[in-house]
């Protein structure tokens, strides 16, 4: 066993009960344990960045908040897109070609996205998906709001691109099945 893997379980017979109980009293019991097993994966993976003695309980605490965070914000997305899909429902009166041509176009848009480099589809997730502002955007990824809003305004021109090129593929194909 290395020292790193003696360190990790030692931090975690030692804290595993307090970080555990701090999800309880927050959580359910399921997420309890799926949200305490984050934490102890990012002091496994930062095992070099954990303080020693009485401050790593209170690193770990600090790292519990993150994780509570991110669930809070995962939660709320996945609400806010549930409501979402509410109102997309189909309308009584929408006939079913146009619903078709609806989403159609969103597979092309989605295909369009994932010919992209990652850099690209993330800045597009965070900003569209995630609804994020500019601001927020730079310091995740560690530059500033001028260059998201140019990485941004980039990542849409070759998403048109890409969009133009799916659409008239689609497009010649629907064509020429027709002609057939």
């Amino acid at each position: 066993m290395s020292d790193g893997e003696g360190e990790f379980r030692s931090l975690y017979d030692r804290h595993y009960d307090a970080i555990h109980s701090y999800f309880v009293r927050r959580t359910d019991p399921a997420s309890a344990q799926d949200l305490t097993a984050e934490v102890f994966l990012v002091a496994w993976r930062r095992i070099d960045d954990v303080p020693r003695g009485e401050e790593t309980l209170l690193w770990l605490y600090r790292v519990a908040g993150n994780v509570a965070a991110h669930q809070r914000r995962r939660l709320a997305r996945n609400a806010r897109l549930t409501n979402r899909m509410r109102l997309v429902s189909p309308s009584p009166i929408d006939e079913p070609e146009p619903q078709v041509v609806r989403w159609s176009e969103f597979d092309r848009v989605l295909a369009a996205a994932n010919r992209l480099r990652p850099a690209d589809q993330e800045i597009l997730r965070l900003a569209a998906w995630e609804e994020l502002p500019h601001e927020y955007i730079s310091r995740l990824l560690g530059c500033s709001v001028a260059a998201v809003d140019q990485r941004l305004h980039r990542a849409r021109k070759r998403l048109a691109k890409e969009y133009g090129k799916i659409h008239s593929v689609g497009h010649h194909q629907t064509e020429e099945g027709g002609r057939r």
